[in-house]
């Protein structure tokens, strides 16, 4: 497939980030976006975008980080969004060829008018780069215990799962650790079926198992949560991105003694397969902190991880 290569730059002040309108005789017309533009031949993504910044916008960007690339197919034809970001640029932003410039916080950026292709952009804004699974507990107050000393050390995207629990015990602790996951700022998902939302109205969202997604034909949860779901094969991404998910956790990219019976896919094939993807994904299955280097290397949101991340409680 062809794609029209597309360089995104992402500008962040203060927790805010720099939009502009596209105006009415461009396509998608009324649709906010992020600076940026086509990349010319010979250019590499951070020349092109650095050079579109300062025609858009008027300012000088260094040091743009790699955030996420983006396929995307539009009816009639393709783009890949190279998109990056960078809180260091001189001057003040301005709308250079006549377009309006607005900065938005990037947990109202949900509420804004974008073109499809920049749903995973929002999406990888709004998202840590580390995602911790709830591990072994010994009982509710345990649990607890751990989830918070998690939160204290700056986790602030988490998976509570808990697949000993029958479903009473598990909407009671989930209550409790979402309560919690709001008094610090956390997102929580809850790991298991969409209708859990129902009793649980705080979480954050659903991570939904791989057996469990081909239940479902379009997204089976509301826009306003987050839909994470998980994925071992190119099979189950593509029926992950059909029913809607707002990010991938890839599994395993190395080989784990909770899956035995599963290889790992190895840095290579993850790099290949995230290439494809055009939502946010993490890479899980035998990660450590120190891997996240490597796992946004081959453009990855960043890792998920149990023992990695789930703290101990002497």
């Amino acid at each position: 497939m062809d794609y029209k290569e597309i360089a995104i730059g992402v500008l962040k002040r203060d927790g805010l980030v720099c939009l502009t309108l596209r105006q009415s005789h461009q396509s998608f017309s009324g649709c906010w976006e992020f600076p940026g533009g086509k990349i010319e031949g010979g250019e590499s993504p951070v020349e092109a975008l650095t050079r579109e910044v300062k025609e858009e916008l008027g300012v000088v960007v260094t040091q743009w980080q790699p955030l996420i690339v983006i396929p995307w197919q539009y009816d009639t034809f393709g783009v890949r969004l190279h998109v990056f970001e960078s809180e260091q640029f001189c001057g003040e932003p301005k709308g250079c060829e006549g377009q309006s410039l607005q900065w938005v916080a990037i947990d109202k950026l949900g509420g804004m008018n974008f073109p499809d292709a920049n749903k995973g952009i929002v999406t990888a804004l709004q998202l840590a780069s580390q995602y911790m699974i709830s591990g072994a507990f010994t009982d509710e107050q345990d649990a607890l215990m751990r989830l918070e000393l998690g939160f204290k050390q700056g986790i602030s995207l988490c998976q509570l799962r808990a697949k000993s629990l029958e479903q009473a015990a598990f909407i009671s602790l989930a209550h409790k650790a979402t309560f919690l996951a709001k008094q610090y700022g956390v997102k929580i998902l809850l790991n298991g079926s969409p209708d859990l939302l129902n009793k649980l109205p705080d979480a954050a969202g659903i991570q939904l198992a791989s057996h469990a997604m081909f239940q479902y034909n379009s997204r089976p949860i509301s826009s306003h949560k987050l839909l994470g779901v998980s994925a071992h094969n190119e099979a189950e991404i593509e029926q992950a991105l059909k029913i809607g998910a707002d990010f991938i956790l890839l599994s395993p990219v190395k080989k784990t003694a909770s899956h035995p019976d599963m290889d790992g896919m190895g840095w290579s094939r993850f790099a290949e397969w995230v290439a494809k993807v055009p939502v946010p994904v993490f890479a899980l299955g035998g990660m450590k902190p120190e891997d996240g280097v490597k796992a946004t290397q081959c453009g990855a949101q960043g890792i998920a991880a149990i023992s990695g991340f789930w703290p101990n409680v002497l």
